[in-house]
């Protein structure tokens, strides 16, 4: 791919990212020259707790896991991330070391800009800093609703809430429903819901015999039936 066709290609893959959501063209094409694009391989850290680093990442394609250390030494996932999302915005707003690690659960193509570059960018542009104030609301309804369930919900309801919700954001349609597009293992899922490992296989178990949740593969498909709920 010649020059031209490469700074179309990355262009293109901006204008679908939640950042630049109807934004005009104009505003992308004159925004591109901020970005690097890099390519990380499977199990790659993007960045680690405690980072200093000011950068905010845009996922062209590929799946991000965002997780932190406990006090006690614990790894806890808190997001997974696809193309389209946008994630270190933390660092538009505060000079701080960052507070969790990103890691690719794929090979993942990412978008990099400077913080300070963008945060000059979203002073300019209300559209977009409208966008990443989306952005952080609704990473704190999602927060919200994930300490509502631990609160009040059973383990059965809290997985059934996350898988609805990673199939309306990683779901490929197959035959009956969403397959999950994501690999996530029974650690990653208790540490998403509050739980244990054992716990969790125990409801997986209980959910796929009533017919709430199938396989295809390794991978979790989530009926149409309960999508709809």
């Amino acid at each position: 791919m010649g020059a031209m066709g490469a700074m179309e290609n990355k262009v293109w893959y901006l204008r679908q990212n939640r950042l630049f959501e109807s934004a005009g063209d104009a505003t992308v094409e004159d925004s591109q020259h901020l970005f690097e694009t890099c390519l990380y391989p499977r199990k790659a850290y993007v960045f680690d707790q405690g980072d200093p680093a000011r950068v905010v990442y845009l996922v062209k394609r590929g799946k991000v896991r965002l997780t932190r250390l406990t006090p006690e030494g614990k790894e806890v996932t808190v997001a997974v991330l696809g193309a389209g999302d946008l994630f270190g915005e933390e660092t538009l707003f505060a000079d701080a070391p960052r507070t969790t690690h990103a890691v690719c659960i794929e090979e993942t193509l990412l978008c990099s800009a400077k913080a300070e570059d963008l945060f000059a960018l979203l002073s300019e542009s209300p559209a977009l800093a409208l966008n990443v104030a989306k952005v952080l609301s609704d990473k704190l309804l999602d927060a919200s609703a994930t300490m509502e369930d631990l609160a009040y919900a059973k383990v059965g309801d809290r997985l059934m809430h996350l898988f609805r919700r990673l199939a309306n954001e990683h779901g490929v349609p197959v035959p009956g429903g969403l397959r999950i597009d994501v690999r996530l293992t029974h650690a990653d899922i208790a540490s998403l819901i509050g739980s244990t490992r054992e716990t969790v296989s125990l409801e997986l178990a209980h959910l796929t015999k009533a017919g709430h949740i199938a396989h295809d593969g390794r991978a979790f498909v989530v009926p149409n039936q309960e999508i709809a709920l």
